[in-house]
């Protein structure tokens, strides 16, 4: 079956899914995420593309990234090829690391945008791994704090600063945010999807 052209997003903005083989876990332990974390930012910057928000699940990434340069198919063969070589050199694993290519969401608007950050940012609580604020995996605390690789000025300027950060996790009107990766649509899917076209 050929593949499916990717979506390019007028705004430059996009958000990219990254899953394990077959649901396997891509990080065993912190020293991968550190890893993972180290090669991310170093592919980014390599290619030109701005990092806006990240948040690192056990058997899956989310990135949020801002390529002005239509660079992100190239940044993000090149990150999960060397994550990849990494794993299977450290674990013994032999194949695929990541299921396939990269899913890449283009983000049409800045409610979308603002959507998305908060949807990333909140995967480990609606896992009920840990609170949003809580979870060290995320880029959550960058917004707070300063620092870690995320190029913070852009959301922090549309939300008021640190503070209106922390307010965006409340706020109503980003609460909903439909990510669709495939044509199948499940009940519970197609109900969000629905809710976020209010």
């Amino acid at each position: 079956m050929p593949r499916v052209a990717r979506q390019i997003a007028d705004s430059g903005f996009y958000h990219v899914t990254c899953r394990g083989n077959g649901r396997q876990l891509l990080f065993e332990d912190d020293e991968d995420r550190r890893h993972y974390v180290a090669l991310l930012e170093n592919k980014a910057r390599s290619h030109e593309v701005a990092v806006l928000a990240w948040c690192l699940m056990d058997n899956h990434v989310h990135l949020l990234l801002d390529d002005q340069k239509n660079e992100v198919s190239h940044m993000m063969h090149g990150l999960t090829t060397a994550y990849a070589q990494y794993f299977n050199s450290k674990t013994g694993h032999v194949g695929a690391v990541f299921q396939g290519r990269f899913t890449g969401v283009p983000i049409r608007d800045d409610r979308q945008l603002l959507q998305a950050v908060r949807y990333i940012h909140e995967n480990p609580a609606k896992a009920n791994i840990a609170a949003v604020d809580r979870y060290r995996w995320s880029s959550y605390q960058e917004y707070l704090t300063g620092g870690g690789i995320v190029s913070s000025e852009l959301i922090l300027d549309m939300v008021g600063g640190p503070k209106g950060f922390r307010e965006l996790f409340q706020d109503e009107r980003y609460a909903y945010y439909y990510v669709r990766a495939s044509r199948r649509v499940a009940d519970d899917e197609a109900l969000s999807a629905a809710r976020c076209a209010h």
